[in-house]
């Protein structure tokens, strides 16, 4: 069994042919062609410290992971900082909505070891805090929660003056938004979502990136390792399912998802201690 994944493998692996075809990081995608298969922490380490902050995000560097999933929201006055929900209830001791308090009252704030749970001693990052303590150690994936989409702009402005943009994956849930933010700064890499294969063809006649984010519904096998084989990175999950199963009965569980998604280059989870172990396996 362990041979068979690594043929599987080794046969779709390749050195990124598309680096001067699409607008996107050569310097990140030189770092991701360095492996076969790369793992995203999602929201961080966060079932070890609290989600979201500068610990969970050191957690996600110490467990080997490649990248570091965090989301982005802005306070009242505008300062960019890591939540994922609209609300601080379930993760901080506040209450309300974040872009209602300034950045000020949130930090009289403490976030919450666990969903709900009893308080750390850490508060809300900002990104710029964040961004400095990833550079040079792990690729950003940011999640762009804000609902105000002037804060876009910020957020890449950001991204440049922190010298991150070799560093950093723009998640879009909308694919019809590339071609107004690559504009931004085509230097980033836009990370964007398919939903079927038509979107998954639309966004690769666009050639603005090769990475991009499938769902379990993807099941044309031999078309997608035809594209991984021609350097389109794709991410998926094993949130659910696949991570209950690790988490339960041990990193083999993460076998059947590698037979069935043979295609993918970048796997997001919250056990990425677990799927590196596994990966030395294969």
């Amino acid at each position: 069994m362990k041979k068979i994944f690594f043929y599987t493998l080794l046969l779709c692996m390749t050195v990124s042919s598309v680096d001067s075809l699409y607008g996107q990081s050569i310097e990140l995608i030189k770092k991701l062609d360095q492996k076969s298969l790369h793992i995203a922490a999602h929201r961080g380490g966060h079932l070890a410290k609290p989600e979201n902050s500068i610990p969970a995000i050191e957690e996600a560097i110490r467990s080997g992971a490649s990248i570091v999933e965090v989301d982005v929201r802005a306070t009242k006055d505008g300062i960019l900082v890591l939540m994922h929900d609209k609300t601080l209830n379930r993760t901080t001791t506040g209450e309300g909505e974040i872009a209602q308090r300034t950045y000020a009252e949130i930090q009289q704030l403490y976030l919450r070891k666990k969903a709900n749970g009893e308080a750390s001693d850490q508060v809300i990052p900002t990104l710029a805090e964040a961004l400095r303590v990833a550079k040079g150690k792990i690729i950003v994936d940011l999640d762009f929660k804000e609902e105000r989409k002037e804060f876009v702009a910020k957020t890449y402005d950001l991204i440049k003056k922190e010298g991150m943009e070799d560093q950093v994956l723009f998640f879009l849930y909308d694919y019809k938004e590339m071609s107004k933010i690559y504009r931004l700064n085509p230097k980033i890499t836009l990370f964007p979502r398919a939903r079927s294969m038509k979107d998954l063809n639309a966004i690769l006649k666009m050639k603005m990136t090769s990475i991009v984010h499938l769902d379990e519904s993807f099941t044309a096998i031999e078309r997608l390792n035809q594209l991984r084989s021609q350097g389109i990175y794709f991410w998926m999950n094993t949130l659910g399912e696949f991570d209950d199963q690790a988490g339960q009965h041990g990193k083999d569980a993460y076998g059947s998802f590698l037979a069935k998604y043979p295609f993918v280059r970048i796997v997001q989870t919250d056990f990425p201690g677990i799927w590196e172990e596994f990966i030395k396996t294969l």
